[in-house]
């Protein structure tokens, strides 16, 4: 049950924002992701968290269209509320929060690994103060699979990052540029808009073909070292296993545009020689956790008839629904072979 304090904010929310929820909301279309899809226990809970942690603030509060439930195939009694959140001054990288309600749920990550598949693994985000972010996280009884580490990615290029273990099964990882210093960003209050999720997966080659191919992105990068220094262990993995177990990655953003691309990328890692569990058949709503992402696009059914001309496997086929602040949408979604699905959606 929702805390009564958190009843007067959405009613504050509605009335402060109400610009917001149409269909006038700036997106860019076919590029990046624009939005994060995650499934939660306690809505009231998750804002509190994110905005001490984060410093995201809600720009919507409301229930879930009952067609959306339906493209999920959840109906009957199932009903759900969402909260929308916004790094304020960005109109990109939103997070939805959405509690289910009348239908049994699971963590999709239960306790899990950084070598174990399905699902998303984490929202990436970046920061000025990831010391300070770890500091404030823990006050919410978040952990992380190590504390904050530097990650040598060069003679000219070093990392200070974290993977905050929050609760349902959902992490957020927070990127501080060492060397070179962070340019530009200047909305981060605590930490920035998320502009990269990233996931585990089991053949990496196999996924940049399916992105490549099937859905049209283009590479950032592509890795296939194992890591050089013991220290650099944001993964939580044995020192000894980290230097003799190659880190098969991948980034891979629709268009590569951008300061390349850093709004909406998606990011693969395929840890070559460990076995884990296999965690993607729960990677459907309304199970907790990091749900989908939401592509904008300008022609839906155009996009959805190409993937299927690909070889591409259309989960939903193309809908209209209503999702604020961007108003009625044609949404379709599209599973993928790592078993989750991405939604894409047209603003009508």
């Amino acid at each position: 049950m929702l805390r009564p304090s958190f009843s007067v904010l959405a009613l504050f929310c509605l009335f402060v924002f109400p610009a917001q929820a149409n269909s006038d909301w700036p997106l860019e279309l076919d590029a990046g992701w624009q939005e994060a899809i995650v499934s939660v226990s306690d809505l009231a809970e998750w804002q509190t968290h994110l905005a001490d942690i984060a410093g995201w603030q809600p720009i919507h509060e409301g229930s879930v269209d009952p067609r959306q439930l339906k493209v999920w195939g959840l109906e009957g009694p199932v009903t759900a509320q969402t909260v929308v959140l916004q790094n304020l001054g960005e109109s990109q990288g939103l997070v939805r929060l959405i509690k289910f309600d009348g239908v049994d749920q699971v963590q999709i990550r239960s306790s899990a690994q950084t070598w174990d598949t399905g699902g998303w693994i984490s929202l990436l985000t970046r920061s000025r103060g990831v010391e300070q972010n770890f500091a404030d996280a823990r006050v919410h009884d978040w952990t992380g699979y190590n504390d904050p580490v530097i990650l040598h990615l060069g003679p000219e290029r070093r990392l200070r990052n974290v993977i905050l273990r929050g609760p349902d099964g959902i992490n957020i990882a927070i990127y501080e540029r060492v060397v070179p210093g962070l340019d530009g960003w200047p909305n981060i209050k605590k930490i920035s808009r998320p502009f990269n999720a990233m996931q585990i997966i089991k053949d990496r080659d196999a996924t940049v073909a399916f992105y490549l191919d099937v859905l049209g992105f283009v590479s950032l990068g592509i890795g296939n070292s194992a890591a050089s220094n013991p220290a650099s262990n944001n993964f939580g993995l044995p020192a000894n296993l980290l230097l003799s177990t190659p880190l098969k990655s991948a980034i891979l953003h629709p268009t590569g545009e951008g300061s390349p691309g850093e709004t909406g990328r998606v990011e693969f890692v395929e840890w070559d020689g460990l076995t884990g569990r296999d965690l993607s058949a729960r990677a459907v709503a309304p199970n907790l956790g990091i749900l989908t992402l939401r592509f904008p696009v300008s022609d839906a059914k155009a996009r959805a008839a190409d993937i299927v001309s690909k070889g591409g496997n259309i989960k939903t086929q193309p809908q209209t629904v209503n999702i604020p602040p961007y108003g009625d949408v044609t949404l379709f979604s599209v599973n993928t072979p790592d078993g989750v699905f991405l939604e894409f959606f047209q603003p009508l």
